[in-house]
């Protein structure tokens, strides 16, 4: 297993951004027409990993729903669950214990936020990114995706959503995943990654990762997120005085599903840890794709599902519901496990995932953070 970097100042890695063929404009969005702009940072390679004669499994910590300013939930507070965090392996030991007779202690080697990273409108990188900055500083690289509480919802209450506000809080949160993406590869050369772009002039762009030979894919809210675009001169040309809400098209998120489904295929052997923001088993009207495309509940659900099933080892972990639980769902005949993180803000429940490239998902753990001795009694 890499050793942890605690303490020690991390040299930033420079990595190359590759574009397979694609025009220079598509680097930032995509038509509606094209296919999603893919980013490459570094190469991924599709040759499956190899057993190795040492213990290659590392700990992913999955946090759903730090909601940053939301519920009393203080800058100060949620650094105290990150620093609680970081003292795992030092002032406090955890272990999973795999059923084979053996353990390992979890000593997080990988962040993922699952979503609502912030209050509405408010996800930025000003505000969020010191937050996960001692990850950062110890060498831990923190990937982020968004939740319902980072991204414009359809309407407020019934009244017009997508004003120019609400756009530009849609751009500030898709800064700051990306950031947490961009930053994550300069400090971890074991670390790359791809963006797959929105499907018109705006939306969401969802992220294909490898670290240490274990896959990372990221549908933000969930992988039906539709992309939108605006008329032309808005919003000027489209109610002025509402500051440009309820202007938006919603474009469909297929194409940009279907070029994440290319990038899984290439490599197939690897393990895989999908997330989303909303679980498979939450209720049903987050789900809705803004009848972007003639798909049922079901069969979106399904898609997801088939994705997940097609690694011979992957786990699927989700937020939102703000408890821990879990579910296994048949598919033909293979069962993808469900795992929903407690609540962040305001607990600091997280999930801890023991992952190992020639091995597979090992263990999933529900953890809660009570308080800590500040020095180590033993």
């Amino acid at each position: 297993m890499i050793p942890r970097r605690r303490g020690h100042r991390i040299l930033a890695v420079a990595l190359p951004v590759v574009l397979l063929g694609l025009p220079v404009g598509l680097i930032v969005t995509a038509c509606a027409t094209a296919r999603p702009a893919l980013r490459h940072h570094a190469a991924i390679s599709s040759e499956p990993i190899a057993p190795v004669g040492i213990d290659d499994a590392f700990t992913v910590i999955f946090i759903g729903d730090p909601e940053a300013r939301m519920r009393g939930n203080t800058a100060a507070e949620l650094g105290e669950y990150v620093g609680r965090l970081l003292a795992l392996g030092e002032t406090r030991h955890e272990w999973f214990r795999t059923g084979d007779g053996r353990t390992h202690e979890i000593d997080p080697a990988l962040v993922i936020i699952g979503g609502d990273i912030s209050k509405d409108r408010q996800t930025s990188i000003e505000l969020d990114m010191p937050i996960w900055e001692p990850f950062f500083a110890a060498g831990i690289p923190v990937l982020a995706g968004f939740g319902n509480h980072d991204w414009e919802p359809e309407s407020w209450g019934g009244n017009p959503s997508y004003s120019l506000a609400g756009h530009r809080s849609n751009e500030s949160t898709t800064a700051f995943t990306r950031e947490t993406y961009r930053r994550s590869a300069a400090i971890a050369p074991d670390l790359a990654y791809r963006e797959v772009g929105p499907t018109a002039d705006h939306g969401p762009v969802t992220f294909h990762a490898t670290y240490r030979g274990v896959d990372i894919v990221n549908f933000n809210t969930f992988l039906y997120q539709p992309s939108y675009e605006y008329p032309d001169g808005w919003p000027i040309t489209c109610n002025l005085l509402g500051g440009g809400a309820g202007c938006q098209t919603f474009v469909s998120a297929v194409p940009q599903i279907e070029a994440m489904e290319s990038l899984l295929a290439e490599g197939a052997s690897r393990p895989a840890i999908f997330v989303q923001h909303y679980p498979l088993s939450t209720s049903d009207g987050w789900w809705d794709d803004y009848d972007t495309t003639d798909t049922t509940l079901a069969a979106r659900k399904q898609r997801l599902l088939d994705m997940i099933a097609g690694r011979d080892e992957a786990v699927f972990l989700a937020g939102h519901n703000h408890r821990s639980s879990q579910r296994r769902w048949s598919v033909g005949d293979r069962v993808v496990a469900e795992h929903v993180a407690p609540y962040f803000g305001s607990r600091g429940g997280v999930l801890a995932v023991l992952a190992s490239p020639s091995r597979g998902i090992l263990e999933v753990r529900t953890l809660e953070l009570p308080e800590i001795p500040i020095s180590n009694p033993g």
